[in-house]
């Protein structure tokens, strides 16, 4: 495969440039740690590229943080798990940024437990170590619970989960202590697993959860978030859905979002966010209440 052809060139320098990245090159003439970090800013494709320009830059790539974007890679998604496979394999790490959407309506049942299975392995290779940044989507909803491995990275920054079920079990203990962004799209979580989800991250910042499902009501007691948003449509008649949103202390808030449809029923109760600054709701069935003071939205 042309990605795979080029990771493992070992092609001569091309013209104008010496085997010492001179002669008119000036960006091979970087340090080494900045040149690192621009390639760890390109697609997965072209920073794997950057080995076959030069002498100067074939062990670059490896050496630098790992942007690990699997949209694109190849054509065929049959191909895909053995080029991510083999990137993880050649990859020492550590990880900057993992992205996968797995899109296949026909897969069977049995090809989604493997690619959990897979999932899990390549986010405990050591490729992966110190991953800062996961987007991580499933195509069926609730089908897959999230893979323990994702769980269990402390040092991420941003996490986006999509279509996941997460069992009760898999939360207990878990700490984020460094994220600072929590998306959950379209996924399956209990009341108390959301709870303890959120006070395991003392620097989450923003918060997100979208069209997700297993809960009905949501409390915040967070000193670090700074904006909350809220869409409470979800699949399915029979889905437990939040219907109650209550800031009972986030001294940091600024931004409160009710992102839903114009007939969602969400009734919002403020009890101490001081610096809340924006406050957005699109229904005209959303109940605000501002400690004692109850305020019923008419559009």
């Amino acid at each position: 495969m042309e990605m795979e052809m080029e990771m493992e060139m070992e092609a001569g320098d091309p013209p104008g440039v010496g085997a010492d990245g001179g002669g008119v090159d000036g960006i091979s003439n970087l340090p080494d740690d900045l040149l690192g970090e621009i390639i760890t800013l390109l697609p997965t494709k072209d920073g794997a590229r950057t080995q076959i320009l030069a002498s100067r830059w074939r062990h670059l790539w490896r050496s630098s943080p790992l942007n690990l974007d699997c949209r694109g890679l190849v054509k065929r998604r049959i191909q895909l798990h053995g080029v991510v496979s083999r990137i993880l394999t050649s990859h020492p790490g550590p990880g900057r940024r993992f992205i996968y959407k797995f899109k296949d309506l026909s897969a069977t049942e049995y090809e989604l437990l493997q690619m959990n299975a897979t999932m899990d392995e390549w986010l405990r290779s050591a490729a992966l170590c110190n991953l800062q940044e996961l987007d991580l989507s499933y195509c069926l909803w609730y089908q897959l619970p999230a893979p323990i491995s994702c769980l269990s990275t402390t040092n991420l920054h941003v996490a986006t989960i999509t279509r996941c079920n997460f069992p009760d079990t898999t939360l207990q203990g878990l700490r984020f202590p460094h994220l600072k962004q929590l998306t959950l799209e379209m996924v399956r979580i209990s009341e108390c697993s959301l709870h303890h989800m959120i006070s395991g991250c003392p620097a989450l910042e923003c918060l997100l959860i979208n069209c997700s499902s297993g809960f009905s009501c949501m409390r915040i007691n967070s000193l670090s978030l700074r904006s909350i948003g809220v869409d409470v449509n979800c699949p399915g008649y029979n889905e437990l859905k939040l219907g109650e949103l209550v800031i009972e202390n986030a001294p940091c808030l600024k931004r409160l979002l009710h992102l839903g449809q114009s007939g969602d029923n969400l009734h919002i109760s403020v009890m101490s966010a001081p610096k809340l600054e924006t406050l957005r709701y699109l229904s005209n069935f959303t109940k605000i209440s501002f400690g004692s003071v109850v305020i019923k939205v008419a559009l």
